[in-house]
């Protein structure tokens, strides 16, 4: 009866937005939906396959349609640039947007809250990360937005290792003197071998995404002290990358937190409201059993 009320009376539920290609698989409806559920707001959440022809029609579309916001996966997370009215601090320096909200004035800002997802859940895991040395494997999407935010939060060293340096090289330049971290880069050739105490690493490529075997080429030194091992993959939650670094004793965070958090703040952007984030895990595990079977 609430729904035919607002049909009949008004307002209308808010509308929010997941678009990229492709998007079948992608969980994130499911989970912010049932968060929506258990706020009481009344918001519908579209998930929809963009052509890549189609993204600046798509876009302007969804102006036009006065959405509340929404989430924009690969491709598009730089071709939406031209489209947005401003962007956040964090989505100018690593230069993607995830997530995009409509203002009170009716503009389109964009923000990433991939790295912020993540740098909360390492704080939640290790507490005070200001005197600690990150490696960070990767320098695509979510291993810009990730080092952006360890540079913004001034860890004591950020290296950033890729088989293609030039493409590391190009994410340190950009943060270079932003704040007080270090920020240097190693070429990756061969086994790279994680060999000091307090260490953190991120595994921020999509090897082992849907692959329970797959693991990026690393060696964990045993016996080490407060070390922690770190991947963005979700699916599966315990990744390959994970029980190497387990077997060697290291402490392990997977990167499922990262995807609920990067949720919860999105959420938090469009309505004001805290989400339940214990809910919002729930949700995924759900969708992922069903992605499974």
């Amino acid at each position: 009866m609430d729904a035919l009320a607002a049909l009949m009376k008004g307002p209308l539920p808010d509308l929010y937005f997941c678009i990229g290609n492709p998007v079948v698989g992608n969980p994130t409806q499911y989970m912010v939906e049932e968060a929506f559920s258990a706020l009481n707001h009344p918001g519908r959440y579209l998930t929809c396959e963009v052509q890549p022809t189609e993204l600046e029609a798509s876009m302007w579309g969804l102006r036009a349609l006065q959405f509340a916001g929404g989430n924009v996966t690969a491709p598009f997370k730089q071709q939406v640039f031209p489209f947005l009215d401003d962007l956040s601090e964090s989505a100018r320096l690593c230069q993607a947007v995830n997530c995009i909200t409509r203002q009170p004035d009716g503009t389109y800002v964009g923000d990433n809250t991939d790295g912020k997802g993540f740098l909360q859940s390492l704080k939640e895991a290790l507490g005070d990360i200001a005197q600690r040395k990150v490696i960070l494997f990767g320098s695509g999407g979510a291993a810009s937005a990730i080092a952006t935010e360890l540079v913004l939060a001034e860890i004591r060293e950020l290296v950033l290792v890729n088989r293609s340096e030039d493409k590391a090289q190009a994410v340190a330049k950009r943060l270079q003197g932003i704040s007080k971290t270090i920020v240097r880069t190693e070429k990756w050739e061969g086994t790279y071998r994680l060999q000091e105490d307090g260490l953190v690493t991120v595994q921020a490529t999509s090897v082992g995404l849907f692959n329970k075997q797959a693991c990026i080429n690393v060696e964990f030194e045993g016996g080490l002290k407060d070390c922690l091992a770190c991947d963005v993959v979700f699916n599966p939650v315990d990744t390959a990358f994970l029980q190497k670094a387990r077997e060697a004793g290291w402490k392990t965070l997977d990167g499922l937190g990262m995807l609920v958090n990067q949720g919860s703040i999105a959420i938090r952007n469009w309505t004001g409201l805290e989400p339940d984030r214990t809910l919002m895990r729930r949700s995924l595990e759900e969708a992922f059993a069903v992605l499974t079977k």
